[in-house]
């Protein structure tokens, strides 16, 4: 697990480092919100006032970097099917870069660093059309818990994501493509979230469902049983073919403490295992959980 954790801290350093080196002092700003995975631009829409001017962002603040600095605590399951838990704390850190359309470029946890290759529509009215992409971490992992099993890390994921948003409503599809040594195959998340303000706008949320469908390549790293595996295990081969992993609910809450420059962040999500991954001889408990939150600081 200390592998896990030191090359989760990397990854965050790595996409902290690239961001600060393209920040500009003098335009850096006050951020108001962590994002949710893939959800960049639809928390700047559930956060945004109603009405903004031409010469700042959506969400009223100035145009330019904004930055947010803190700590995190991550939990997510030992390995897919898991009926314990890791529970690793982390820097937390969000930077981004906004235009009069919105968040452009973003260095973050739950994100990874990336920006927006295409956005058009409305961002003050919530219509929009998003592309973007981003390097990020995943956090589906399979450790050495299971004596005689290959241990999948944290990957190094290199993602393409689609966001179109209608009023509180949004959906959206990310592909994603592991490029280092985690799981080293591929997935596709589908997502619909529903958006509000809480705390006279000060707050907000964003709540839906998800569902994963994974490559056999990222199946079986995570669920599958090779026959030298098999032997060393005493588990039945077992290989998980390309199909629905997982199907969920998450959710994404953010509340300014007080009236401080402060903020509390929440990201859970719950899901069920399906198919063929939850029919895997590892798999100890179908249902799944993942928790990121954080207590960060505008600057």
């Amino acid at each position: 697990m200390r592998r896990l954790n030191h090359l989760s801290a990397l990854l965050f350093t790595l996409c902290a480092g690239t961001a600060l080196a393209q920040t500009d002092p003098g335009q850096a700003a006050a951020s108001n919100q962590a994002a949710a995975p893939n959800q960049a631009e639809t928390l700047d829409q559930a956060a945004a006032p109603p009405a903004a001017s031409a010469a700042r962002s959506p969400m009223g603040l100035p145009l330019g970097w904004r930055s947010e600095f803190g700590a995190g605590l991550i939990v997510n399951p030992k390995f897919a099917g898991s009926d314990e838990y890791n529970v690793t704390p982390i820097p937390y850190f969000d930077f981004r870069y906004v235009d009069e359309a919105g968040t452009k470029y973003f260095a973050n946890v739950p994100q990874g660093l990336g920006g927006f290759l295409y956005r058009s529509g409305s961002q003050a009215s919530g219509n929009s059309f998003k592309v973007g992409a981003s390097i990020a971490p995943g956090f589906n992992v399979r450790d050495d818990s299971i004596d005689g099993l290959d241990e999948v890390g944290v990957s190094t994921e290199a993602r393409l994501f689609v966001e179109v948003a209608r009023g509180r409503w949004s959906g959206n599809a990310t592909f994603a493509q592991d490029v280092g040594s985690g799981h080293e195959g591929a997935y596709l998340d589908l997502s619909v979230n529903r958006r509000g303000r809480l705390m006279n706008g000060r707050g907000f949320y964003a709540v839906g469902p998800v569902l994963r469908f994974g490559d056999s390549v990222y199946k079986d790293s995570l669920f599958g049983i090779t026959p030298e595996e098999s032997i060393e295990t005493g588990l039945p081969e077992y290989s998980a073919e390309a199909g629905v992993e997982r199907l969920g609910l998450q959710a994404l809450v953010s509340l300014p403490v007080g009236k401080s420059k402060w903020r509390f962040t929440t990201i859970v999500r719950g899901s069920q295992l399906i198919d063929n991954a939850a029919d895997s001889p590892i798999v100890v408990d179908e249902t799944q959980f993942f928790l990121l939150t954080s207590l960060t600081r505008n600057f």
